[in-house]
């Protein structure tokens, strides 16, 4: 079929500009450590390790929600990753880039909002939000 030949092109050409990598994992519960007393967040197994690409998105602007007296800044973004191997990844998953072309990504952490399955997709689209500060 000759569409298929054509989306399966089009993935290629789609991974071929996915040159970092991540891991993605779920949220399970809080970890305290017993010295500082921090808390931080305690994931699950993975549910996809490999490439990616991270994409700003032009047409939407960061916001600034405050809960208290804490403001912290969204910063909408997307994630582009293969579409073979990532059924499992969904809303509510945590991304984390685990290398990347640009060094200072690596580290960066984005909350999954929303997958983008379709029929003809080249890439799966994730939006996702960085949350800073």
């Amino acid at each position: 079929m000759r569409v298929q030949r054509l989306v399966n092109a089009g993935r290629r050409q789609a991974e071929a500009l996915m040159l970092d990598t991540c891991r993605i994992r779920a949220v399970i519960g809080d970890a305290t450590d017993p010295e500082t007393g921090v808390v931080t967040p305690a994931y699950g197994e993975p549910v996809y390790t490999g490439k990616c690409k991270i994409q700003n998105q032009k047409a939407v602007f960061p916001s600034t929600p405050d809960a208290g007296e804490h403001q912290w800044t969204v910063v909408p973004m997307e994630l582009h990753l293969p579409v073979a191997g990532t059924a499992a990844v969904g809303s509510g998953l945590v991304a984390e880039i685990t290398a990347s072309v640009d060094p200072a990504n690596v580290g960066r952490l984005f909350r999954i909002r929303s997958g983008d399955r379709k029929t003809l997709q080249t890439a799966l689209r994730c939006q996702v939000e960085e949350i800073t500060g």
